[in-house]
């Protein structure tokens, strides 16, 4: 599942779009500076491929989530992934973007390392949606938008996703 040639060249290819993209979330003045984003070293503990519990209560169902900006926005409840990180137990709800094209699931988070090595509000992790059995690969676990600047209204992960342990993969906090 992990490939640790495939991330680095994912990172690279982010780090030169977010610097030189008109579309990048960085502002004018961030994007003059920026040198790349801060990540984890690759961790193939943190890859996982695990079957999607559609057979959880709401399933399906809106969920509201609260904004950074002080809004909402409505997910479906898709599911739930369970998988073990450095011999805890773990379980997180995969949400759907109603309002996206339905060919990926996501996973909002917060875990051990968030406020401090990581972004306050949580960090998101995109999953392909591929029937029931997901690759959930933290190493490309990634900030909202909000946490690169002001101009961006992103959703707080909820606290069902907080996460007991540390998950050591993926984007760090941004540093302008």
């Amino acid at each position: 599942m992990n490939n640790e040639k495939k991330l680095l060249k994912f990172r690279k290819e982010k780090d030169i779009a977010w610097k030189n993209d008109k579309e990048s979330p960085l502002t004018e003045e961030q994007r003059r500076i920026f040198e790349g984003l801060n990540y984890f070293p690759s961790n193939r503990n943190l890859s996982f491929e695990l079957l999607l519990n559609k057979n959880v209560p709401d399933a399906g169902k809106e969920v509201t989530i609260k904004t950074t900006g002080g809004e909402e926005q409505v997910y479906l409840r898709a599911g739930k992934v369970r998988f073990r990180v450095e011999g805890i137990d773990v379980e997180a709800i995969v949400f759907e973007d109603p309002e996206q094209e339905q060919f990926q699931y996501c996973l909002l988070f917060r875990d051990l390392t968030t406020g401090k090595e990581t972004y306050k509000n949580g960090r998101m992790l995109q999953i392909p949606k591929k029937g029931d059995k997901l690759v959930v690969d933290f190493n490309y676990a990634y900030n909202p938008y909000s946490s690169y600047n002001d101009n961006w209204d992103c959703p707080i992960t909820p606290e069902k996703n907080v996460l007991p342990v540390a998950i050591k993969a993926g984007e760090k906090k941004f540093n302008s």
